[in-house]
């Protein structure tokens, strides 16, 4: 222990001896001029989202663009008008042309009846068409037979409808994945070690809950105050360090020669008579 003493000791000595030249030079201190300041009040925690972002939960996140959707945290394309929202696909919506139209006891052994009934309910001749032994309404325009019944549409084009790649009649989703972002303060105030503090009047900056005038143009920026030029600045710095090594130097001497182990001997103190 004695000997860990004795090594800081000598450290710090050195350390001293090194600059006492230097400090000898320099024994009137470059002056320094601390920077006006004033408290600006208690930070409070972000509550805001930036323009153009929206909250959820805790965080903020981008407005979804025109076409899309919030999903969740995320954004998803809208589908047409024609088509059907099947989750992460839109589709191309097929429809049902009926039961038809098929021979009815009565009509002649031709299908002659079949398509005048069929005409007469969907708008006139040339309307219908026979599958089979049954006769049908023709598909509208855009749309081909499926089977019997069923009538689909031609395959989107699902990039001029600006959605991603198809799969049969369907087209996949476009999906912005959610990117978070911190809460921001109000136009007023500014942010400062995670909170929100009224902004500092003009010719002063703000650190945490106090506004430090900045220094005059000529003037060098050190810490919490100003000096002329940057050297000084280092100048001080090193003062205040080789002050706080001092004060090192003298606790631990002061500590060291009053650790004595007990039994030790010890210079022999004056004794004392009364005559």
């Amino acid at each position: 222990m004695k000997f860990i003493l004795a090594l800081t000791v000598m450290a710090a000595s050195a350390m001293l001896n090194e600059t006492s030249v230097s400090r000898q030079l320099q024994a009137t201190p470059p002056p320094y001029c601390w920077l006006g300041s004033y408290a600006r009040g208690v930070g409070t925690v972000p509550k805001l989202c930036a323009q153009g972002q929206e909250l959820i939960g805790l965080l903020c996140y981008d407005n979804c663009p025109c076409g899309m959707s919030r999903k969740g945290l995320d954004c998803h394309s809208d589908c047409p008008k024609d088509m059907a929202d099947q989750g992460l696909f839109c589709r191309k919506k097929e429809y049902a042309r009926g039961a038809g139209y098929p021979w009815k006891i009565g009509d002649a052994f031709d299908d002659d009846a079949m398509f005048k009934r069929c005409e007469h309910d969907n708008g006139g001749r040339d309307t219908c068409e026979k599958y089979g032994l049954v006769v049908y309404p023709k598909c509208k325009e855009g749309f081909t037979s499926f089977g019997c019944c069923m009538c689909r549409p031609s395959p989107p084009d699902c990039e001029k409808l600006g959605l991603a790649g198809r799969i049969g009649l369907s087209c996949a989703k476009k999906i912005i994945i959610g990117s978070p972002h911190l809460r921001t303060c109000a136009p007023y105030e500014e942010l400062s070690a995670g909170l929100c503090y009224k902004k500092c009047l003009k010719g002063f900056h703000g650190i945490g809950p106090i506004c430090w005038n900045r220094a005059p143009p000529e003037w060098f920026q050190c810490g919490t105050g100003a000096t002329k030029t940057s050297e000084e600045c280092e100048q001080i710095k090193t003062d205040k360090i080789l002050s706080v090594a001092s004060l090192v130097l003298k606790i631990t001497t002061e500590f060291s020669s009053s650790s004595e182990e007990p039994g030790t001997p010890s210079s022999p103190r004056p004794s004392f008579k009364t005559p």
